[in-house]
């Protein structure tokens, strides 16, 4: 597929070991048997990674992941074992380092990792770490000029990961030490790849390829001609709610009439659709979304959206685990989340136009409009998410129910995070 570019030589993977669940003690969760005041709690052991109140596969008014996947440290830790390293994970942007020498630290659920733009234009990907004592080797966006150096001892490294000096290691003044194979401490490689400018990488390197894992998107979007995108403004904002709260609640509609009136104004919560993207991703749309306008000008859209009826139509999809994106006749949307912590992450939005008109001062204007309707709305998710974040705190919370109308998608999501855990 011409939009996918692999990214590097197949990289030395590192093992993860996922934790035995039987290790974690569940036992101060609710340690009281029910009472009637008390019967709508579950005050059960743990007995699994991350329980669902039903079958996983149901998407009937039932409840779903317990407050304990939103507030534990464990589970967040069985996430980056397994969520995060299995699957394939968008990190950042190709457009972030566009010349050979550029490094762009970045982190998977607080697992250090730095990208690498080599003499070759080469994308790469390492774990960001020396392979002396373990220091993150890059803190900030920076270039190289061709050598990854380490602050801590000297340690210096190319730009393909390969060590390259040791100072003083064997002794003053003896760089190489009896039985030291300094082929085999090299930077840790991680499997890398693009699809437009967004960069993923694979920490197990046991998914599979990029292409197939996101086929089902590119084949749902193949009448819009991505190869116009531009890239535009974009918003950074650090959030105290888990992870998982801002991919569930991209993912559903059902909210919008009350959390976010100028937005159901132009997408409404009636007009929303649903669509099968696949066993991984889910997938919502707006059949009638009502771009900006000034003074009876629009930005550009993408062409020959006529034969395929979708001129006015917006849809949106959760890749999963960590990824939303949006596609409008006229804009782009890419939407990451990191967990920070398990209530904390940090989200990244990036707008993307269609076409070089689109990107003249004269339509500055208009690329704010979508933009700042987004950060306003994101805004308001925030507030609301936040709260969830808090309500997780109570042992009164069972997993909570879902319309079985407007928030499949939700259901599916977590149903992911539950296989992808005990899989």
């Amino acid at each position: 597929m011409d939009e996918l570019n692999v990214l590097g030589e197949q990289a030395e993977q590192q093992a993860f070991t996922r934790p035995d669940p039987a290790a974690i003690d569940t036992t101060g969760f609710l340690e009281t048997a029910p009472t009637e005041a008390t019967k709508c709690l579950d005050t059960t052991p743990l007995t699994s990674p991350l329980p669902l109140s039903s079958s996983p596969s149901s998407l009937e008014l039932s409840s779903g992941l317990r407050a304990d996947a939103y507030t534990r440290p464990e589970f967040l830790d069985l996430e980056r074992q397994t969520v995060f390293a299995n699957h394939w994970v968008c990190v950042g942007l190709a457009s972030d380092v566009p010349t050979p020498g550029d490094l762009l630290p970045v982190e998977v659920a607080g697992i250090p990792i730095v990208l690498v733009r080599d003499r070759h234009h080469t994308l790469r990907a390492f774990h960001n770490i020396c392979s002396h004592r373990g220091l993150q080797l890059v803190d900030k966006p920076c270039s190289a000029k061709g050598i990854i150096r380490c602050p801590y001892h000297s340690w210096s490294y190319g730009m393909d990961g390969q060590l390259k000096s040791t100072p003083h290691f064997g002794g003053y003044y003896q760089d190489a030490a009896e039985g030291f194979d300094r082929e085999a401490k090299g930077l840790r490689a991680i499997r890398c790849d693009q699809w437009l400018d967004m960069v993923f990488v694979n920490l197990s390197g046991n998914a599979p390829p990029l292409e197939d894992y996101l086929k089902p998107i590119v084949e749902r979007w193949v009448d819009y001609d991505l190869s116009l995108l531009r890239r535009g403004r974009e918003a950074t904002v650090e959030c105290n709610a888990n992870w998982k709260l801002a991919v569930e609640n991209f993912s559903e509609s059902y909210h919008l009439t009350w959390v976010h009136p100028a937005l159901n104004s132009c997408s409404r919560m009636e007009d929303h659709f649903w669509f099968d993207v696949g066993d991984i991703h889910v997938g919502q749309g707006s059949l009638k979304y009502e771009s900006g306008e000034m003074e009876g000008k629009r930005l550009p859209k993408f062409p020959n959206l006529e034969a395929s009826d979708r001129t006015t139509i917006a849809e949106y999809v959760t890749a999963f685990p960590n990824l939303m994106l949006g596609v409008h006749p006229d804009y782009f949307l890419v939407f990451m989340v990191n967990p920070l912590s398990p209530d904390r992450s940090l989200e990244r939005m990036v707008f993307y136009f269609v076409g070089d008109e689109a990107m003249t001062p004269e339509n500055a204007a208009l690329r704010d409009i979508p933009a700042d309707l987004w950060i306003a709305t994101n805004d308001e998710d925030i507030g609301v998410i936040e709260r969830m974040q808090k309500g997780r705190r109570s042992p009164a919370f069972d997993g909570g129910c879902f319309s079985p109308a407007l928030e499949t998608t939700v259901k599916q999501f977590q149903s992911m995070v539950y296989r992808s855990i005990n899989a």
